[in-house]
């Protein structure tokens, strides 16, 4: 058995892989790395009643990955860089032989992946989690990110945003009334908490959407857009990237156990490495 580890900034996640297949997965607070890394192991196996000593090698990535040793627990760690981790990922959780995946965190990063195994970071924008959280604590003064989904579904992005309907009195090329022409270009002074939070959230996922979508159609991946990472679990976020992208004829899907797929990634590619040799 292998267990791949995403040593995250803010949380660690683990999962183990057997045969190929995720058969369990756990999160923990990242409090040091290497503390991090052993508690989300043991919290692992103690949930599936598997021995410590079944588990082959840990395969970590992720930011904290760097801090940690050559074992832990008396197990091998392989450190797998995060951008293969991600590509590879990508590809597993969906089954596809092609993918680009963006991989929605604190930032976001666009990752083109191959079943050849080729994997290319094709860049990706500094828009993502962290930015609603930083404007957030400036705009509203909340940081928990639950919370300022729940305000932000109740918001009028109208008190807050100009729209192109606003500046040319109607749709402008592939663009519809409705659409944002400028975020946060229309303020109004009687704006309430909740508006401003949905216009923060909009303006990530509109970003998002469209940094997305052109870099899939840069590399012709239009029907293969895999979003991933924390952030992918957001339904309001995952709408608007969605909105943004089909407005380019793009398509994206979230997999299941999207926010896993540093670690299972991870994981795959120590696996099929060690198939191979």
């Amino acid at each position: 058995m292998i267990v791949g580890v995403d040593v995250g900034g803010s949380f660690t996640k683990a999962v183990a892989l057997d045969a190929g297949k995720p058969v369990g997965l756990c999160t923990v607070a990242t409090t040091e790395p290497i503390a991090a890394t052993s508690g989300a192991l043991g919290k692992l196996l103690s949930e599936l009643n598997i021995p410590l000593r079944e588990v082959e090698v840990l395969a970590v990535s992720g930011a904290g990955s760097r801090f940690l040793g050559a074992h832990i627990l008396d197990i091998p760690v392989v450190k797998v860089n995060e951008i293969e981790a991600i590509g590879v990922g990508g590809l597993t959780l969906t089954g596809k032989d092609k993918a680009l995946v963006a991989s929605m965190g604190t930032g976001t990063a666009l990752v083109a992946a191959y079943k050849d195994g080729v994997i290319r970071h094709i860049g990706g924008t500094g828009v993502g989690g962290g930015t609603i959280r930083g404007l957030a604590q400036l705009i509203v003064r909340r940081m928990n990110f639950e919370l300022l989904e729940e305000m932000a579904s109740r918001g009028d992005l109208r008190k807050v945003d100009l729209t192109v309907g606003d500046i040319a009195g109607g749709p402008v090329g592939i663009v519809p009334a409705e659409a944002t022409a400028s975020n946060f270009g229309k303020v109004d002074e009687d704006a309430r908490e909740e508006d401003l939070a949905a216009a923060i959230f909009n303006m990530v996922g509109e970003v998002v959407g469209v940094v997305v979508s052109l870099a899939a159609k840069a590399y012709r991946l239009e029907e293969d857009v895999v979003l991933v990472g924390k952030l992918a679990r957001s339904r309001l976020i995952v709408e608007r990237v969605r909105d943004v992208c089909s407005l380019f004829d793009v398509k994206a899907e979230v997999p299941e156990n999207c926010d896993y797929c540093v670690a299972i990634g991870a994981a795959r590619w120590v696996q099929t490495r060690s198939a191979t040799e």
